[in-house]
């Protein structure tokens, strides 16, 4: 997406606005960069010196700063002169070890908060996850559904999120927190990427389990236009949004939405849930042996036997609407990013 609709072009002053991205090398950081910046809107960007810059535009806009946000001396210097923060950056990986989610997702979080108190910032945008609400009571989940978060790293999301509007609360710091679900679309490269790609290459040889659970996904343009949104209307500070299309799906029916559109055949037989299972143990068990990351995490398969569907009235009662409503509008741009990119071949 390089464009914006004037209504959420009006939530920016060209001349006056700093916006600070973290993570911007990223997948959803990256194409915020690209939306800002298309627009003419000053960009600061950063993420970690070591991080691939390839989907970072060229432009007069645009200023890269590297910082590891671990280190609160480093993330002092970044937010002079900021006036909004997009706050996406973080470790998302359900394997990742405990300690390592912990320092960054929360211990940078605070290193980014504490600072921003000295700077004149009109609105921080924080990224959570819907995997806060973990196994759903009740669907579709608004955002007063119970929290009980079933991993390590939903769990650093929660404190994540406890300590942003904490800094709202206290201090006065406008804030806004973002619970997308399964987040999809080009530059994607691992969650819902990861079965996507496996389905296309053949590697997905039939339905886990009933097929009929069913999940929740939103395109990365509306994630970034919900932050957009946020950034620029009161009624969302110190508040938390759902972010999630309109349209639910079954696993049954996005594997025959991506297969259709590849022209093949969409997988008829049904794994029973103990072998996927087993099967997903043992991956991990190799996979540890040799030092490489299971493509079977066992979070992602317990997603994959239950329903997950988001009530996402919330943000779309103060005006805002999504563009791309569902998976199936969303998939075809998608999937011609990963041929282009060398991920699937049809």
């Amino acid at each position: 997406m390089k464009s914006l609709d004037s209504k959420l072009l009006k939530r920016f002053d060209k001349e006056s606005d700093l916006c600070l991205i973290t993570g911007a090398c990223g997948f959803v950081g990256s194409h915020l960069v690209d939306t800002l910046v298309s627009q003419g809107i000053p960009v600061r960007a950063t993420d970690l010196p070591n991080a691939t810059r390839k989907y970072l535009p060229s432009s007069k806009k645009l200023e890269f700063i590297p910082v590891d946000l671990t280190h609160p001396q480093e993330v002092k210097g970044l937010l002079k002169g900021v006036t909004k923060i997009f706050h996406p950056a973080g470790i998302f990986r359900f394997s990742a070890p405990a300690k390592l989610l912990y320092k960054v997702n929360v211990e940078g979080t605070t290193n980014l908060l504490s600072t921003a108190l000295s700077e004149n910032i009109s609105h921080f945008v924080n990224w959570s996850t819907a995997m806060v609400y973990g196994t759903l009571q009740y669907t579709p989940a608004d955002e007063k559904h119970p929290i009980k978060p079933e991993d390590p790293y939903s769990e650093s999301k929660w404190v994540q999120e406890q300590l942003a509007l904490s800094y709202f609360e206290e201090n006065g710091l406008p804030v806004s927190i973002l619970r997308p679900t399964a987040i999809y679309g080009p530059r994607s490269i691992y969650g819902t990427a990861n079965a996507i790609i496996a389905l296309v290459n053949g590697k997905i040889f039939g339905i886990p389990g009933s097929g009929k659970t069913v999940q929740h996904h939103v395109h990365v343009n509306d994630v970034i236009r919900a932050a957009i949104f946020m950034s620029g209307t009161k009624n969302t500070k110190g508040e938390i949004f759902n972010i999630a299309d309109d349209t639910p799906i079954t696993i049954e029916e996005s594997f025959r939405i991506v297969t259709k559109l590849i022209d093949k055949k969409s997988p008829k037989f049904h794994i029973p849930k103990w072998i996927v299972n087993l099967y997903g143990h043992l991956d991990r068990v190799w996979s540890k042996l040799l030092g490489k990351t299971s493509l079977f995490e066992k979070t992602s398969l317990k997603l994959i036997f239950s329903d997950h569907i988001f009530d996402n009235t919330k943000l779309k009662s103060l005006g805002f609407q999504y563009i791309i409503p569902s998976f199936e509008v969303g998939i075809e741009a998608t999937l011609r990013w990963y041929k282009q990119q060398g991920y699937i071949e049809f």
